[in-house]
């Protein structure tokens, strides 16, 4: 007959190399902060991983876990997988930014801005430079529904995986063989 996980603990070698990973990603995700400052680290770090100035997030993270005391791991990895997101978005934000102000949208083509910076480097530079502003402008306006949005649904899932350790060993029957 073999034995569970339920019948006697494993010792930490025992254990799969994959789960001793994800105990220690965990440990080091959480490590010293309470289930309110981990979800507020992801929020941040979803939030400011769509800022639309590419190459900038990470630092911006760590200005914002500094000053704010959140755990840094957490807020990189979340800035990290937005990446992909971030990309599509910001013309999305440049949008809502000259939508803001009401100016006319500048046109983006892969084409015409290396026919500018052929022809005229400072002016595609100067142009944008504008609309990176806008772009600016359209995430600050953005940023935090999406933080609080990503706060609300993160702190209840945070808070219930916090307690489950707690809950798990009480639950297990005791056994005497």
């Amino acid at each position: 007959m073999t034995q569970t996980a339920d019948d006697k603990p494993t010792s930490p070698t025992e254990r799969p190399v994959r789960r001793r990973l994800g105990d220690r990603l965990k440990a080091l995700l959480t490590h010293g902060h309470t289930p309110e400052k981990i979800a507020l680290s992801v929020a941040c770090g979803i939030a400011l991983g769509l800022f639309p100035i590419f190459g900038t997030t990470t630092l911006l993270c760590i200005v914002v876990a500094l000053v704010l005391k959140l755990n840094h791991p957490a807020i990189q990895v979340a800035n990290q997988l937005m990446y992909l997101v971030q990309l599509p978005l910001i013309v999305v934000f440049i949008r809502i930014g000259e939508s803001l102000l009401g100016v006319a949208p500048i046109p983006f083509s892969a084409t015409l801005m290396a026919a500018e910076l052929r022809a005229n480097p400072s002016s595609l530079v100067q142009r944008f430079g504008v609309a990176g502003l806008h772009g600016i402008l359209g995430w600050a306006v953005v940023a935090p529904v999406v933080m609080g949005v990503a706060y609300i649904v993160l702190l209840p899932l945070l808070r219930l995986a916090s307690r489950r350790p707690q809950q798990q060993p009480a639950s297990q029957p005791a056994t005497g063989a």
